[in-house]
């Protein structure tokens, strides 16, 4: 009987570079609660205080103040996010939702995105497009603009951009670099530029929660 040969285990790690991490996490924790009160004071109190179980990553960027982003318990919002809204527009994110790093959510009418939704880094959303005119291009032509709706249990990859009217359903995955228009079901693959269904992901009801 041939014998296999173990792998190494990884060398220990130092008692110097355990307390080092301790002492890095120690550091984010505190952090994070600075960016939380500093951000709630400067850009959220005056439409909707974040949660306190809200995670700031990082800097968050804001076009206008107060901001209308409304943040449901427990998100996670990822370094050098941003976020603009109107006087009168919202953006709103259900809860448990995560928006990694260099991620942009642009709204003139109303975003809304569902709880327990990921959405991976430099995804793109804007609910409004530019009107073109033959002799000016877009300057002075004004925008049109539609709702974006995002469902619950949502993963959305890399890269992606999701223009206005967009409505994805619950429990869909969308793939990295799409470009994203139009109305698509719950529990399907997404993906393409234009993005269309590639295939179901469930053979269960899909409006029904995937096991996790």
């Amino acid at each position: 009987m041939t014998s296999r040969a173990r792998p190494d285990k990884p060398p220990r790690p130092s008692a110097l570079a355990i307390a080092v991490r301790a002492a890095s996490h120690a550091a984010h924790r505190l952090l994070r609660l600075w960016r939380w009160c500093w951000y709630n004071v400067t850009c959220f109190v005056f439409y909707k205080p974040l949660p306190f179980s809200t995670k700031l990553m990082g800097r968050i960027r804001v076009l206008h103040r107060p901001c209308r982003l409304k943040v449901g318990a427990r998100c996670r919002l990822g370094d050098n996010t941003f976020f603009a809204t109107s006087l009168h527009s919202t953006i709103e994110l259900g809860d448990e939702v995560t928006v990694n790093r260099g991620t942009l959510i642009v709204a003139v009418d109303r975003i809304t995105i569902g709880s327990n939704t990921a959405i991976a880094e430099y995804v793109s959303f804007r609910d409004q497009t530019h009107r073109h005119g033959s002799e000016t291009g877009v300057r002075g032509e004004g925008f049109a603009s539609a709702p974006i709706e995002i469902g619950r249990n949502v993963w959305i990859g890399r890269g992606v951009y999701i223009g206005m009217g967009t409505k994805i359903g619950d429990n869909s995955v969308v793939g990295a670099n799409s470009v994203v228009h139009g109305e698509f079901p719950a529990g399907v693959l997404i993906a393409g530029a234009p993005a269309t269904i590639k295939k179901r992901l469930y053979d269960t009801d899909a409006s029904s929660s995937p096991p996790m």
